[in-house]
């Protein structure tokens, strides 16, 4: 599968190497071309670097790593997302008081609600780039939860997939709108991060026990 990166930051370069290295060709944009070049090298023969308009256009499916700004304005041609599925991984800046507000609507509606004609899926916001870099066999054994959130089930299920070649454990929390309630989760697990020191490695793994 074609992988574009939007964004090679922390969680770009964290998904986009476990991706390479899992046999996709992934195509890592930024805004600065020495950052993707320098990540890209570290992904092998499938990695790739370019501009965020070239993976926008490479990309079946495209993660959106850039906070605060949409594809309307960060884009030359947003509509390369046209059909394409587009994960959002992002969160809101964490306050300092860890006073977090509900978001109404959620980042990832206000992503969709920017690119009509691309298939949102909000997964992966819930943990820190350290836990993606983990091995595969030890997340498995932890069943680290990927919360997925979507109106459309065929690109909830490509995602889902994705996230389980990585190690993780997929979980369907209904349609977008249900972001909302992902997004507080994220805070949640950023307060035991940060407010209570638990560290990057803290996330959270919800299962059935019988």
């Amino acid at each position: 599968m074609k992988i574009g990166i939007i964004g090679s930051g922390n969680m770009g370069r964290a998904l986009g190497l476990r991706w390479a290295r899992a046999g996709h060709d992934v195509l890592f944009g930024a805004r600065d071309r020495d950052k993707a070049e320098k990540v890209a090298a570290e992904g092998g023969q499938r990695a790739r670097p370019g501009s965020l308009d070239e993976a926008a256009a490479f990309g079946e499916v495209i993660l959106y790593t850039v906070r605060d700004v949409f594809p309307s304005s960060l884009l030359g041609n947003a509509r390369a997302l046209t059909g394409k599925i587009v994960v959002d991984c992002n969160n809101s800046d964490m306050p300092a008081d860890f006073r977090f507000a509900t978001p109404i609507p959620s980042l990832a509606e206000k992503l969709a609600a920017d690119i009509p004609f691309a298939r949102v899926v909000k997964a992966f916001n819930t943990m820190a780039a350290p836990v993606i870099e983990l091995d595969p066999a030890k997340l498995a054994s932890h069943k680290v939860s990927v919360f997925l959130c979507s109106d459309d089930a065929e690109a909830k299920a490509v995602v889902a997939g994705l996230a389980e070649e990585l190690g993780f454990t997929p979980v369907d929390c209904g349609g977008l709108e249900r972001a909302r309630l992902v997004e507080q989760v994220a805070d949640f697990i950023r307060f035991q991060i940060a407010g209570m020191g638990r560290g990057p490695f803290a996330t959270i793994s919800v299962h059935q026990v019988q």
